[in-house]
């Protein structure tokens, strides 16, 4: 699936592109900033910034693994406005197997046209205790029950910088939380 497809440039990706299977779980607003870290941080205009997740029980949408082909939930992008920002409406990912709570973050730009190219991946993450108490406490993230992988145990996470894409949440379980967070490229996280 083309994630760049015209359809899927939204901010609220709980939904397939055409409104249906809406996501159920806590909602997310997220704010990404983007900045070029190799001038002053000044804002970027018009980086395509993609986020994905899966949804609270731990499943993507458009995998053939998961047969679910043709859906299109928790999927989207934007372009950076002038301010270097892009923000989403969404919802707290749940977990699958090997992984901890995460959402996928890509960061594209024609700002380097070198070796590195101009896309940037990297994953966004959750405070370990709330992540916790969500998967014991609140429905539907608690069929699935506690995360076997914390933060501290994943792969991806331990390879972050000194926590920096880890995410502040403002909010509580049930009104919902917002984020927000400031990427450098060439990617260093601030």
């Amino acid at each position: 699936m083309d994630d760049s497809a015209t359809g899927f440039a939204r901010n609220d990706i709980r939904s397939n592109l055409d409104g249906s299977n809406t996501q159920s779980g806590i909602p997310l607003t997220l704010s990404i900033y983007v900045y070029d870290g190799t001038n002053s941080c000044a804002a970027m205009a018009n980086v395509q910034v993609d986020i994905w997740h899966c949804n609270a029980s731990g499943i993507y949408s458009a995998e053939d693994v998961e047969s679910i082909v043709g859906e299109t939930w928790l999927r989207g992008y934007q372009l950076t406005d002038s301010n270097g920002l892009a923000t989403f409406v969404t919802i707290v990912p749940g977990w699958y197997q090997g992984r901890t709570t995460h959402i996928r973050l890509r960061l594209r730009s024609t700002y380097d046209s070198t070796t590195t190219g101009g896309t940037n991946t990297t994953q966004l993450f959750f405070p370990q205790e709330i992540i916790d108490t969500i998967n014991t406490t609140i429905s539907p993230y608690n069929t699935e029950g506690t995360n076997p992988t914390t933060n501290a145990g994943d792969h991806v996470y331990a390879g972050e910088v000194s926590g920096a894409t880890l995410l502040t949440l403002s909010g509580d379980n049930s009104n919902g939380y917002t984020a927000t967070i400031k990427v450098n490229l060439p990617r260093t996280t601030a």
